[in-house]
């Protein structure tokens, strides 16, 4: 039980850090940021600029326009001169890493002006390690892969934690002084006989802190985003097909003022809003345009956040960008048939299926990439069906683009347009048209554009009467492709065919463009939604929930779109489809971390589950003594277990842990029957396992010395059997009995399933 008599002691000194640190209000201050794009400058502000030794070339990097690369020879930055701008021992280190090296070598040092060790941030054995007066913690991801990861060092006092890609992996309690004399590296760490350790790899955007992080700002610094600036928007950086009456949302920075603390800027012009020109400035987290934006238009929009009074700090924000909805999109199903092919291989698909097309919808010259007709003297006609009916916009038309174009001329000229909805009765478009002529050299753009304007269709029809030629009476076309508006719903959310959906999903979709309402059919009968005898909710708004659905279930909808005013009134949508998760979460022990107190992100293991600490007749402690205080190689799923240590002797005749569930739980909820918890035992281990629920206590059912088994098993409990109000539980716990019996289990995944899981091979 000394494990928590340290840490109160640590507890005590760290909150008189806090204290001490909180009564000026201080917070993490950017000392060094090494950006790399083709220097060593600092952009903190401070003038930290680092010096490149040895021969550091500048390389395409994660972030910006560059990268440093080190040779693992000789090569390093020296940034001593940040020294003077830490002022204790709360401090963050990151930077994007790319390596394949799996030696022991340093990417970020400190070390003594006497070149003693203070700190060293080091790649051993393939992970992310720091080393800090002899104690050692390293991550479990392998960071040498040859890919970029973001590797971050927070020292809160007295614990190192180490984030990989913005999670915390691992954690130690440490010990150590900063001083103005120190010497500081990127890429190398001083012994008593020079620069050594050297990194072979490319480091971007290098950062220190004189602060702690937190674990959100952590992942705000990954992803950019300074602390103390707006992160996480809506619409997402660089998204495409937003709506064009879009709401901005986004996470304030953790210092932005609760009055005019945002000040919002919006243009098409990534200058405009780079520079800072105009804004508006507000004190909602939100903001929407007082009209609608344009079609198929790229927007760029940032948001800074203002401290509040005296200081008024301004926390510039990142430039985000979108891509509006285009006023209309290509129809990606369509079959083609023609009236003849003058070969097998130049058949009406060609026209669809982009052969010959490159990227920039460039089409080459090759006949193979063609359609071209029989020998047809009254014409020949090539017909496109669709997968639906459709409101046609347009047609790009990219004629018959064979090297012979120029003399033998099969490109379509003279040229009827005839569509239906049903395959038999059919309206001609206008009179007859007359396609641009083909120049027969690779990368031809199509220069045909056919207005459709509206109408809808199913099939649509091109009857030839000339060619380009008038020589042989052959017709040909490289490509066609057909654009429409869309009237459908549309981005669904989830995905149609997702797995392991909320059962209280909230469904969502983009409205078709001439929607007045949304009729929403909803069923886990297939059928009944196809036929439309499904049940019907009609909505006004695109989103639907949340529900209140049953575990490992397969769920299918559609929305049909409807405005009286139009004809067809009504635009139905496909089927999509979605199955719910297979279990509700009691605990499965991945949000539990290893922060101190003060910190508001803190989630310690120990301090939700209680145990016996200070209890003498509970045995009971749960966690490790020191960080990482959960289980991080042997889990069940996910990352995390938890310890369960126990040991009845002293005064002890059983040991227990519980977990208040609070508010209280209905388990009941989407069909849940069977309690399920996995643990893992250890040689050596005696006594009786049980779990309580509401009180009602359940002793393990299965062979007694599982709890000595070096694996995981899975323990089934049927809920009926416990004779407990099940919708409203308050309380879970695990224990022990047994008098004079100890050992150690991990216990994870804690959950609610309709039916009992396989059990899963070891």
């Amino acid at each position: 039980m000394c494990r928590k008599l340290v840490l109160l002691t640590s507890f005590v000194l760290v909150l008189g850090l806090v204290l001490a640190r909180t009564a000026d209000g201080a917070r993490p201050r950017l000392v060094g940021w090494w950006r790399f794009d083709g220097d060593t400058l600092d952009h903190s502000g401070l003038g930290n600029d680092g010096t490149g030794v040895g021969n550091p070339t500048f390389v395409p990097g994660k972030l910006g326009s560059g990268a440093i690369d080190l040779d693992g020879k000789s090569d390093y930055v020296a940034i001593d001169a940040v020294a003077d701008d830490i002022s204790d021992n709360n401090i963050t280190l990151s930077a994007w890493l790319k390596t394949t090296s799996d030696m022991n070598t340093e990417w970020f040092s400190c070390n003594t002006a006497s070149r003693d060790d203070v700190i060293k941030f080091v790649i051993q054995s393939t992970k992310a390690a720091f080393r800090i007066e002899g104690v050692f913690a390293s991550s479990t991801t392998a960071v040498n892969d040859g890919q970029w990861h973001f590797l971050t060092l927070v020292l809160d006092g007295f614990t190192g934690h180490v984030y990989v890609d913005g999670v915390e992996e691992n954690s130690h309690q440490v010990d150590l002084t900063f001083s103005a004399d120190d010497l500081w590296s990127i890429g190398q760490e001083w012994d008593s006989g020079g620069p050594g350790a050297h990194l072979a790899g490319t480091v971007d955007d290098a950062r220190i802190y004189d602060g702690a992080l937190t674990a959100e700002e952590v992942r705000q610094v990954m992803m950019g985003i300074p602390p103390g600036a707006a992160f996480d928007p809506s619409p997402a950086d660089e998204a495409t097909d937003v709506p064009r009456d879009v709401t901005f949302s986004w996470t304030p920075g953790e210092y932005a003022a609760l009055v005019n603390g945002h000040k919002f800027y919006l243009s098409d012009n990534f200058n405009d809003v780079n520079d800072g020109t105009g804004g508006i400035t507000q004190s909602a987290t939100n903001y929407t345009p007082a009209q609608r934006l344009d079609f198929g238009t790229t927007y760029y929009w940032r948001v800074d956040e203002v401290n509040d009074p005296p200081d008024y700090t301004v926390y510039e924000g990142k430039v985000w960008s979108f891509a509006t909805e285009l006023f209309a999109y290509p129809i990606e199903n369509v079959a083609a048939t023609a009236s003849s092919a003058g070969k097998a291989e130049m058949g009406p698909e060609n026209t669809i299926n982009g052969s010959g097309l490159d990227d920039n919808d460039l089409h080459s010259n090759k006949e193979r990439d063609v359609w071209l007709s029989g020998t047809e003297p009254l014409g020949a006609w090539i017909q496109y069906e669709f997968d639906k009916v459709y409101i046609l916009h347009q047609m790009w038309v990219w004629n018959s683009n064979q090297t012979v174009e120029s003399f033998l001329g099969f490109g379509v000229k003279d040229v009827t347009i005839d569509y239906s909805t049903n395959g038999t009765d059919y309206t001609t478009l206008g009179t007859t048209h007359e396609f641009a002529r083909g120049p027969g050299t690779a990368g031809y753009a199509h220069n045909t554009t056919i207005d459709f304007g509206r109408v809808r269709a199913k099939y649509v029809r091109l009857t030839a009467h000339s060619n380009w030629g008038g020589i042989m009476p052959q017709y040909g076309l490289s490509e066609v492709r057909f654009f429409q508006i869309p009237v459908s719903a549309r981005n669904l959310y989830p995905d149609s065919g997702a797995t392991g959906v909320g059962v209280d999903v909230v469904l969502g979709w983009t409205a078709g463009r001439e929607a007045a309402k949304h009729d929403v059919y909803f069923s886990s009968d297939e059928q009944a939604v196809i036929d439309g005898i499904a049940a019907v909710t009609s909505m006004t708004e695109t989103s639907y929930g949340p529900l209140s659905l049953d575990l490992g279930k397969t769920y299918y909808w559609r929305v049909d779109e409807v405005n009286e005013a139009e004809t067809p009134s009504t635009w139905e949508s496909t089927i999509w489809s979605f199955t719910t998760t297979d279990h509700l979460v009691v605990d499965d022990f991945e949000s539990y971390n290893d922060l101190n107190p003060d910190d508001p992100e803190s989630h310690r293991i120990f301090e939700t589950w209680s145990d016996g600490f200070g209890i003498p007749t509970n045995g009971a402690l749960v966690g490790n003594d020191f960080p990482p205080y959960t289980e991080r190689t042997i889990v069940h799923g996910g990352k995390q277990s938890m310890p369960f240590f126990y040991n009845n002797t002293g005064g002890a005749a059983s040991s227990e842990a519980e977990l208040p569930l609070s508010p209280p739980q209905n388990w009941t909820e989407a069909g849940a029957a069977t309690f399920v918890l996995y643990f893992h035992g250890a040689e050596g281990n005696t006594g009786q396992l049980y779990v309580k629920i509401d009180g009602s206590k359940v002793p393990y059912n299965g062979d007694a010395g599982d709890i000595t088994k070096v694996e995981w098993n899975q323990w089934n409990i049927n809920l009926a059997s416990l004779g407990v109000n099940l919708q409203n539980i308050t309380k879970l716990a695990i224990g022990i009995d047994g008098n004079g019996v100890g050992g150690t289990l991990y216990v994870d995944d804690v959950g609610l399933y309709a039916s009992a899981p396989e059990p899963q091979a070891n």
